[in-house]
C-alpha cells in the first residue's frame, strides 16, 4: 500500500498549482506515454451569462472549456464536495459526430424541410492517446468526489475493457460496485456478427463503506411472471415476495426498460450521443439525495443537468463544444422557467437551485467549433494530415501539432509535447551527431497555437533535451488577417417611449447557414424539392435580450425559446421601473448555433 498523500496547494496564493494524490494499488494497464498527473495548474473562470431566478443567492454552473482545465479550476473550491459524477465520454468509435439541424417550420414550398448537418466532434483516437486522456481526467474526478460520492462511467464495447482497468486503478478494485448493462433493440445492418445492442456503465464509489444508495428510489413494479420460473426461480421467500408486491422489486444490473432517445420524440435535440432522461434519472435517484451536487464533465446535449435540475439536485457541467453549451443552456433554462412558473412557488422544500451561470475557462472567445477551427488552420498552412499517434500532420519536414485553438499554449502543453516526442523518437530520422555525440534529427516539430503564456519559449528551450527542433507559431501574430468564419448579420430596431422599451428584429442573415443550405440543395435534383428560406425567422433558434446589460454578464430578462415547429416572435416589449441610462443587449442564435450579439445605448 502506498502512503496516503493529501492534495495540497503549492505556494498556495502565489502559484495556483495543485499536487495530485497518487492512486492506490498496482498499475493494472500500461500504454505508451502513460504518466500520472503530478500536479495541475489552476485556471481562472470568467462569468459570461446568467439564467433563471435573479433573486437566487447560489447558482449551478455550466463551463465552456477543456474539461481537464475545468477540473483543475474546480479543485480549488470543490475538492471532496461532489456527491455524484455521471460521464458519457467519447467511445473511440472511429466516427465523426454531426448534429442534425432543421430550418424552422415543418414544410416549405409544400415539401418536407431538409436537414443540415454540423460537425460536433470527431471520435477518432490513437489508443494510447485515448487512454491517457481518460486517465488524467479520472484522476481529477476522484479528487472532486466526496467521501460518500459515486461515479458512473458510460461506455460501450470499443474501450470498455480498458476503462474498467483504469477505473480499478484510480478508484480501487474494492470500490467497484456494479457493471450495469443497458440493453436496447432496433433494426440493424449487422449480419456478420450478433448485433451490438447494449452499453455498459461502470459504477464505482469513493468509499464502499460510506456510499449513498437509495434502494427504494430505484424499484420497479413487481410482475406475476417473476414467480416460479421467473427471475427468482421456484420457492421465492413469501416475505420477500410480499415486500416486492408492496414496494416493487429492486432493479437488477441489466436495464431493458429504458428506451434510447431516438424513440423519445419529446426529448430529442438532434444532438449526437444524446442519452435519455430516464437513464440518467435512475442513476441520480439511486446515488444522490435532494440538494446534493451532481457533475457531468462531458455534458453533450445536457441530459445530466436537466435531470438534476428537475430532481432538486445542484449541478456542475462542462463541455469543450459550444454547440453542447448552447443546447444545454436552452434545455435547462426552459426547465427552470417551468419550475418557477409552476410548483416551486408552493413547494418551498425544493432543495435545488433555480439559476445557473455560464463560465469560460481559459478565454474561449475565438472559435465556436474546435474541429472546424483545426481544419481551417491545417488547410490555410498547407499541412498534410497524417494518421499517427499524437501529431496532426506534416509540413516542411516537420511533424505538426495543432493545439486547442480556444486557449493559450501553456507549460503543461509543452511538457506533454516533449513527452510525446520522447515516446515516439523512433519515428524521427537521425541527421547527424552533435559534438557531444547526441543525435540531431532530420525532422522537427511545429506547434501551432492561438496565443502563448509569456514564458513558454524559455520553458521550451530549458525542457527540450530530445535533439528534435521544436518551433512554435502563434496564429494571433502569424496570421493577423485570418478570418475564421463569417458572422451572422442582423437589423434590429430599438425604441424607447416613456419607460416602455420595444425591440424588433427586422432582418437576419447567416452566411454559414445559407452556404450549407446551398450545398444541400445541390444534391437535390428536382428544384421544387429544394429548401427555401421564405422568412428569416425560420433560421433563428432563439432570442435573448438583457435590458440592463453591464458589459460583463449577459443576464436576459426576455427569452424567446420556441419549440421545433414554432417561429420566434421577433417583437418584444419591456417596461422599466425608473428612468436613466441603460444598455440593451440582444443575442440571436441561429439553428446552426451561430451567434449574433449587439448592444444599444438608450435613455429611459
Amino acid at each position: 500500500m502506498s502512503k496516503k498523500l493529501q492534495l495540497q496547494s503549492v505556494a498556495k496564493a502565489t502559484t495556483n498549482c495543485f499536487s495530485i494524490e497518487k492512486v492506490k494499488g498496482r498499475p493494472m494497464l500500461q500504454w505508451v506515454g502513460k504518466k500520472p498527473l503530478d500536479k495541475v495548474e489552476y485556471y481562472p473562470a470568467q462569468e459570461k451569462e446568467f439564467y433563471g431566478d435573479k433573486k437566487s443567492k447560489d447558482f449551478n454552473k455550466l463551463f465552456w472549456g477543456d474539461n481537464l482545465q475545468v477540473l483543475s479550476h474546480l479543485l480549488k473550491d470543490y475538492r471532496g464536495k461532489v456527491d455524484l459524477i455521471y460521464i458519457d465520454p467519447p467511445f473511440d468509435s472511429k466516427a465523426d459526430y454531426v448534429k442534425k439541424v432543421q430550418i424552422k417550420g415543418e414544410k416549405m414550398g409544400g415539401q418536407p424541410q431538409s436537414f443540415l448537418e454540423e460537425m460536433q466532434y470527431t471520435d477518432i483516437w490513437e489508443k494510447d492517446e485515448y487512454l491517457q486522456f481518460m486517465y488524467e481526467r479520472l484522476l481529477l474526478m476522484k479528487e472532486l468526489l466526496s467521501d460518500t460520492g459515486s461515479i458512473y462511467l458510460h461506455c460501450d464495447w470499443h474501450k470498455g475493457g480498458y476503462l474498467r482497468l483504469i477505473m480499478d486503478e484510480v478508484f480501487g478494485e474494492d470500490n467497484f460496485i456494479n457493471e450495469i448493462v443497458w440493453c436496447y433493440t432496433g433494426p440493424t445492418r449487422q449480419i456478420n456478427n450478433f448485433p451490438r445492442k447494449h452499453d455498459v456503465i461502470f459504477y464505482y464509489v469513493k468509499n464502499k463503506n460510506r456510499k449513498v444508495f437509495n434502494v427504494d428510489a430505484v424499484r420497479v413494479p413487481y410482475k406475476a411472471l417473476h414467480q416460479g420460473g421467473g427471475y427468482f426461480g421456484e420457492g421465492i421467500d413469501e416475505e420477500l415476495e410480499k415486500e416486492y408486491r408492496e414496494k416493487g422489486k429492486v432493479v437488477e444490473d441489466w436495464w431493458t426498460d429504458i428506451s434510447p432517445v431516438d424513440r423519445l420524440v419529446k426529448e430529442q435535440t438532434k444532438y449526437p450521443t444524446q442519452k435519455s432522461e430516464g437513464l440518467v434519472e435512475r442513476i441520480i435517484k439511486a446515488s444522490s439525495n435532494e440538494g446534493d451536487l451532481v457533475a457531468d464533465f462531458f455534458v453533450g446535449s445536457g441530459t445530466t443537468p436537466i435531470v438534476a435540475q428537475k430532481l432538486g439536485r445542484r449541478w456542475i457541467s462542462c463541455d469543450i463544444n459550444l454547440g453542447a453549451i448552447q443546447t444545454t443552456a436552452k434545455r435547462v433554462n426552459q426547465a427552470i422557467q417551468e419550475q418557477i412558473k409552476g410548483q416551486l412557488n408552493i413547494l418551498k422544500e425544493f432543495r435545488g437551485l433555480t439559476a445557473f451561470k455560464i463560465y469560460n475557462v481559459n478565454d474561449y472567445g475565438i472559435f465556436k467549433n474546435e474541429l472546424e477551427a483545426k481544419e481551417i488552420i491545417m488547410e490555410m498552412y498547407g499541412i498534410e494530415p497524417i494518421k499517427r499517434v499524437y501529431f496532426d500532420g506534416f509540413l516542411d519536414n516537420n511533424f505538426v501539432k495543432v493545439m486547442p485553438l480556444n486557449r493559450v499554449l501553456n507549460k503543461l502543453d509543452i511538457r506533454t509535447i516533449i513527452k510525446n516526442i520522447e515516446d515516439k523518437i523512433d519515428t524521427f530520422s537521425v541527421k547527424k551527431k552533435s559534438k557531444s555525440g547526441e543525435p540531431v534529427y532530420e525532422e522537427g516539430v511545429l506547434i501551432i497555437a492561438s496565443g502563448l503564456e509569456l514564458d513558454v519559449y524559455d520553458f521550451l528551450k530549458k525542457e527540450n533535451k530530445t535533439g528534435v527542433k521544436v518551433e512554435i507559431r502563434d496564429i494571433l501574430t502569424d496570421k493577423k488577417n485570418l478570418i475564421f468564419k463569417q458572422k451572422p448579420e442582423a437589423k434590429i430596431e430599438v425604441k424607447i417611449k416613456d419607460k416602455k422599451l420595444s425591440v424588433e428584429l427586422k432582418e437576419f442573415y447567416s452566411p454559414i447557414l445559407m452556404r450549407k443550405l446551398e450545398i444541400e440543395n445541390e444534391k437535390i435534383v428536382k428544384r421544387e424539392h429544394q429548401a427555401k428560406v421564405e422568412d428569416f425567422k425560420q433560421i433563428i433558434d432563439s432570442v435573448a435580450i438583457d435590458v440592463d446589460y453591464n458589459d460583463k454578464i449577459f443576464n436576459a430578462e426576455i427569452m424567446d425559446l420556441p419549440n421545433k415547429k414554432e417561429l420566434i416572435k421577433a417583437k418584444y416589449e419591456w417596461e422599466y421601473s425608473k428612468k436613466g441610462k441603460n444598455k440593451v443587449a440582444v443575442k440571436i442564435i441561429d439553428v446552426l448555433g451561430e451567434e449574433y450579439f449587439e448592444t444599444f445605448e438608450i435613455n429611459v
